[in-house]
């Protein structure tokens, strides 16, 4: 009889592979990258691989997601010490700015190569866009709270503010992509938190 294989053996082994094909990806490129080269890199078999993902996009989708829902977990969690929502903000802007430069450019990199790769196929397109609804539902949530506290402007749509956070962050990393100094990428990612602040609070003041 074949020993019994828990549940936290697989759990370990998928994480694993996810920890094997985000190697993989980064290095090579998501379009370049093969199951050959993510079997290789692991040692391991094919056989092995699809006991656990179908495709090199679905190992992209989980993993994304298991980043996606841990970034939301730790944030989630960081928030129950503050109350003010003009503080989650911060604290979300702190968050960005520790993030080495040089680790954003990697994960960036071949984030967008699966994007313009997903955008030929519509059921990738799906799961992408239910990845990114985690993001924007969290920040809608705070915002919401802060206009019900009295901190954020009434007559802000919370969804379109979420999206202007994330355009923030995302859009200067792109600018980032190819080159420039951690300095200057720091410095301008605080001037646009001053410029999000200013742009929620009904009393800006609070902000300082």
């Amino acid at each position: 009889m074949s020993p019994r294989v828990t549940q936290r053996y697989k759990d370990e082994k998928r994480a694993a592979i996810l920890t094997g094909a985000l190697e993989c990806f980064v290095s090579r490129g998501f379009q370049a990258t093969t199951i050959d080269d993510i079997v290789k890199h692991l040692g391991i078999s094919k056989g092995a691989l699809y006991g656990y993902f179908s495709s090199k996009e679905d190992m992209y989708i989980q993993m994304a997601n298991k980043r996606m829902d841990e970034m939301v977990a730790s944030f989630s969690a960081r928030f129950k010490d503050l109350p003010r929502a003009v503080d989650r903000i911060t604290y979300m802007f702190s968050r960005i700015k520790a993030q080495p430069l040089q680790e954003l450019r990697k994960w960036m990199s071949f984030h967008m190569e699966f994007m313009l790769f997903a955008s030929r196929h519509p059921e990738l397109v799906e799961l992408h866009n239910r990845y990114m609804d985690k993001a924007i539902a969290l920040l809608s949530k705070l915002i919401q709270d802060g206009q019900q506290s009295g901190e954020f402007r009434e007559d802000l749509d919370a969804e379109s503010a979420a999206f202007l956070f994330w355009s923030v962050r995302d859009g200067l990393a792109f600018h980032f992509l190819l080159g420039g100094q951690e300095q200057r990428y720091s410095e301008i990612i605080s001037d646009m938190e001053d410029m999000v602040l200013r742009y929620l609070l009904i009393n800006p003041e609070t902000c300082t």
